[in-house]
């Protein structure tokens, strides 16, 4: 590959023949293998406490597989010195507007996912009690922490999305966003930027299958209907994943917008008159969730927003190989 990611979304979409499609079908084959491999031992465990104590384990390796197997990529088709930058790794110019990004991506998943419980509540979908928090205050009195006010309650819990979105989901998030919108992305967007959102999102949803198939997310739909949510979801979020990594130049947004993502999987249950709610339909993963992020990803695409922002002329003095 002669040019480096991200290069040509500024300009007119090259020739299709300019994907590297050797280079994406290796990397989907391995990804995909190795995230199988790594699930399957789940599938023949027949204790209980075995797996919920394996579960995470494993979901956290198979977080890291898309990005050991596009450095294996990069290593193979990159000069050093450019590799980071192969996987959205660059330097961030200025760095205001590289903070703005991070804002927006913890802000924008937050804000659809709030912005959906209206409408699964006018849907019947959902109920909210905003006076006594009644499914926040049953799950802290099965805690045994039911004496806490209810104003501690909520910000414990709004604290913890804060956390988990910039902390503790943040290194595990980006092992997949180093895979998907570090390097996958940059690679397909010669197609032009819609197929470039729709084949990396199936790719991306599809990848979940193993876990998926084991009950995630969607525990209450058949398992190949829970797959098809699966890719609608990554689809929609992804094309909000996909216009931060490449306005900001840079896979950190992306990172902190799936961070964001998977810490804000139980916001519903904060609001919630009920201790669940079903995520298909209600939260980040469902389709209220998925209308809300399908009007902002409709504005971005009538914008024409998916290009990267301009950054400051570089001097070749204190310029980095990332910034060329």
């Amino acid at each position: 590959m002669s040019s480096t990611p991200l290069e040509h979304v500024s300009q007119n979409p090259p020739a299709r023949s300019t994907v590297a499609w050797r280079q994406v079908i290796w990397f989907v084959i391995l990804t995909f293998a190795l995230t199988w491999l790594v699930v399957l031992p789940l599938y023949f465990i027949d204790d209980a406490n075995l797996f919920q104590t394996l579960y995470l384990p494993v979901a956290l390796v198979m977080m890291g597989i898309p990005a050991l197997v596009s450095w294996g990529v990069v290593c193979k088709t990159q000069p050093k010195g450019q590799r980071a930058a192969a996987l959205g790794f660059r330097r961030p110019r200025p760095v205001g507007r590289f903070l703005g990004y991070l804002g927006l991506a913890f802000s924008i998943p937050l804000g659809i996912a709030l912005l959906s419980l209206p409408i699964a509540a006018a849907l019947g979908l959902y109920t909210f009690d905003l006076e006594n928090f009644s499914g926040l205050q049953q799950v802290f009195d099965e805690a045994g922490a039911g004496s806490m006010p209810v104003e501690l309650m909520l910000v414990s819990q709004l604290l913890n999305v804060v956390i988990a979105a910039w902390v503790i989901n943040l290194l595990p998030a980006l092992g997949e966003e180093i895979g998907w919108r570090g390097w996958l992305t940059p690679q397909l967007l010669p197609l032009g930027i819609i197929p470039t959102i729709a084949i990396t999102g199936v790719v991306w949803g599809l990848w979940h299958t193993p876990l998926i198939l084991l009950g995630h997310n969607y525990p209450h739909l058949p398992g190949w209907q829970a797959v098809g949510f699966m890719v609608v979801f990554c689809t929609l979020l992804g094309g909000i994943l996909a216009w931060l990594s490449i306005r900001s130049r840079s896979v950190w947004p992306a990172a902190l917008g799936h961070s964001t993502i998977n810490a804000i999987g139980g916001l519903p249950l904060i609001f919630s008159a009920e201790t669940t709610f079903d995520t298909a339909h209600v939260g980040i993963t469902g389709t209220t969730a998925w209308l809300v992020t399908g009007l902002v990803l409709l504005v971005l695409l009538l914008l024409k927003s998916f290009k990267p922002a301009p950054v400051p002329a570089v001097d070749p003095r204190t310029a980095w190989p990332s910034d060329y």
